[in-house]
């Protein structure tokens, strides 16, 4: 299966780095063990580990040695938590955050994709393209169903403006069901729908990125650490913070995402707003944490 450049660089950039920042005196580092990819051709948050790495080189004159590497274990998403919780084998994760979570785990209130995820772009068969092309409101996207995984929180958003949708425990699973007309979209985040599709366009030929309709809603996505340990939250809080000040965190975010930002040609998309309880009042309100597609920088590289 062909692989895109960006999640080839991201696989090597990984390994060397891991072997390094797991070398030597790794009793006396800070472990920040995050959850594994779903399968191979997983790469949905290269760009989120990056950027913990970069947090954690930042704040190593402070806070000394850390170690960055993925579980030596699959989880779900509730046994992620679990884990995290008793700091057992994963301690950091990244969750679009709802308020349970924000009771039950610690959470670094910079999102970590600059709300991004909130748009939202469909994969469809090609030879319903035409299907697509004249949908403008959310009731007539009700006609068609979406492709989830059971127990992410798109379920209630798509629960809340009544949008049909079929599930699977599986994420990989989800682009077979949509290319064999199980459903009829699979909606995806912008910075994660071309890179996907890309990785798998050998596996499913008749997939591709529906060009005209752009879902929106409210999806901030977090770090998580335990609540027993508040320094490896305040770690990573101040190495993003530094990010972000000097330019680092926006460059990174281009990067990984300008490409599939400019394809997608958002601002020439019908925007259908969908109706959202995901953003709490613990929500960080400086413009600076969240993409806005009026003067997203990502658009003159």
């Amino acid at each position: 299966m062909r692989l895109s450049i960006r999640r080839c660089l991201y696989v090597a950039f990984f390994f060397f780095s891991s072997f390094s920042m797991s070398y030597g005196l790794c009793d006396e580092a800070m472990q920040y063990i995050y959850p594994r990819p779903q399968s191979v051709d997983d790469a949905r948050r290269s760009d989120v580990i990056y950027l913990m790495h970069e947090a954690l080189k930042r704040t190593e004159y402070k806070y000394g040695l850390f170690v960055l590497r993925p579980a030596d274990v699959d989880v779900n998403y509730k046994r992620a938590i679990q884990m995290i919780r008793k700091e057992d084998r994963i301690t950091v994760a990244w969750f679009d955050t709802t308020k349970q979570l924000e009771q039950t785990l610690l959470p670094v209130l910079i999102p970590i994709q600059k709300g991004i995820v909130g748009y939202r772009v469909l994969l469809i068969r090609s030879e319903d393209k035409d299907k697509f092309v004249d949908i403008d409101t959310v009731e007539e996207l009700r006609q068609y169903k979406n492709g989830l995984v059971s127990g992410w929180v798109n379920e209630a958003v798509m629960t809340d403006n009544e949008l049909p949708y079929v599930t699977s425990i599986n994420y990989e699973d989800l682009f077979r069901m949509l290319a064999v007309g199980r459903f009829d979209y699979f909606s995806r985040g912008v910075v994660e729908a071309y890179a996907e599709l890309e990785d798998r366009i050998e596996a499913f030929p008749n997939l591709m990125v529906e060009k005209h309709i752009l879902l929106h809603y409210a999806k901030p996505m977090y770090l998580f650490t335990s609540k027993n340990r508040p320094v490896l939250n305040k770690r990573l809080t101040e190495g993003l913070l530094m990010l972000i000040e000097d330019g680092s965190f926006e460059k990174i975010f281009c990067q990984f995402h300008g490409d599939s930002i400019r394809n997608a040609n958002l601002n020439e998309r019908v925007n259908i707003q969908l109706k959202s309880n995901l953003l709490l009042p613990s929500a960080p309100t400086d413009k600076k944490f969240w993409l806005d597609l009026t003067v997203n920088s990502c658009q003159q590289h």
